[in-house]
């Protein structure tokens, strides 16, 4: 049990000082009034810097689905070029050719660093080794560990996802995702589709 303790105390001093990475979806909005049916195939389109980053999104996110039992399509398979996305005849065509019921559109609003001073903090830890008396053992049984205070500096990386239904032509989901210091643009986009699909549960759309 001590060892164990001792474990814990360590642990959420490394999280302490080096910061957690974590996803959270900061602002949504649904239609309430929908009564379609539930979303069975989406195409999944990742506006993106990068084609790289916007294939590894799209088939991510289709992965995603897939394990939700809901079918996805990845964008590039229909529209190659990311120039293409400025064209609204060119993803008109790729929506028909898709038989898709909805649209993911996946937007990377920014990537910002912002300074935060961490202030200075004390955690108790078990002292081991002690073979003293009971009662001088019950004020020496743990010892303060202090950590200075310093500044360091986050990553935020904002997502907006949009899902539209194709015939009608609707709105019907949006949402904006802040992931904190992700360690990858990987970990960003499994959290981020984990996130959505169960907002869209939660709003009856899957």
């Amino acid at each position: 049990m001590t060892k164990s303790l001792s474990l814990l105390f360590f642990i959420l001093s490394f999280l302490t000082l080096s910061g957690c990475s974590s996803t959270k979806l900061v602002q949504s909005w649904s239609e309430t009034s929908f009564e379609g049916q539930p979303l069975k195939q989406i195409l999944v389109i990742g506006i993106m810097r990068g084609d790289q980053q916007r294939r590894i999104y799209e088939d991510t996110f289709v992965r995603h689905l897939k394990d939700a039992g809901i079918s996805g399509i990845a964008g590039y398979t229909l529209i190659l070029d990311t120039e293409d996305y400025n064209d609204r005849a060119i993803i008109r065509d790729a929506v028909q050719k898709s038989g898709a019921d909805s649209a993911l559109i996946a937007t990377l609003v920014s990537v910002k660093e912002k300074e935060r001073h961490v202030p200075p903090s004390v955690y108790y830890e078990p002292m081991y080794g002690y073979r003293r008396g009971f009662y001088d053992y019950y004020g020496m049984s743990h010892r303060a560990v202090y950590s200075p205070g310093y500044t360091t500096v986050d990553t935020v990386v904002k997502l907006e996802t949009t899902i539209f239904t194709l015939s009608p032509e609707k709105m019907i989901w949006a949402g904006t995702t802040e992931s904190f210091n992700p360690p990858s643009p990987q970990k960003i986009i499994e959290e981020n589709a984990d996130i959505i699909i169960k907002s869209m549960k939660a709003s009856n759309l899957l």
